[in-house]
């Protein structure tokens, strides 16, 4: 799995602070007193002072499974690897520890890359021959979201309920938030 900040609004603590300020009637504050009051907000649930900063995100290297999670958030907006028009004949596959050593997977794998390829070379339409691809496929997306969306999926996908590799994705995705903004997704 790869996760990497393409893009995130400059100084975004500062401009979430300037942008609660008009809320409390304290415009003109200065850099340390609106880093505070971003924080402040956070911590008193006043969340849609967050959606003054948007960050995008590109992931790789995650499952058809776990982007089936990911696009659930219905306050993030998703492009997705199209199956429909990319070759998947050297596709990647996401392999659970519990399946990690199981013959029965690693066969269906096998054959389901096999019946792909040989679809395609009989001159299926790739977006017909992705349907024997199974949901372990690896995919990549670009996700942009203001930060109370983001901070949302965090806190919906980052806990010991959720399936492991949707959590493990909001876990980089909260290090690399946390990179622009500590105050909002650090510890």
């Amino acid at each position: 799995m790869k996760v990497e900040l393409l893009q995130a609004t400059p100084n975004a603590e500062i401009f979430i602070g300037q942008m609660a300020g008009i809320c409390y009637g304290k415009e003109g504050s200065d850099d340390a007193t609106c880093i505070k009051r971003a924080a402040h907000c956070v911590d008193k649930g006043h969340l849609s002072t967050l959606r003054f900063a948007h960050a995008t995100i590109h992931i790789s290297g995650i499952s058809r499974v776990c982007s089936h999670q990911l696009v659930r958030s219905k306050h993030l907006d998703f492009l997705q690897r199209s199956q429909r028009y990319c070759n998947e004949s050297d596709a990647q596959f996401i392999t659970p520890e519990s399946l990690a050593d199981n013959r029965e997977y690693s066969n269906a794998i096998e054959y389901a890359v096999y019946a792909y390829n040989e679809l395609v070379a009989a001159g299926v339409k790739k977006e017909d021959a992705r349907m024997v691809l199974p949901a372990s496929t690896t995919t990549e997306l670009v996700v942009t979201g203001n930060f109370q969306a983001w901070l949302d999926f965090i806190n919906l996908r980052n806990t010991k309920e959720a399936q492991w590799e949707i959590r493990a994705l909001s876990q980089e995705i909260k290090q690399r938030l946390a990179e622009v903004a500590p105050n909002i997704f650090g510890e």
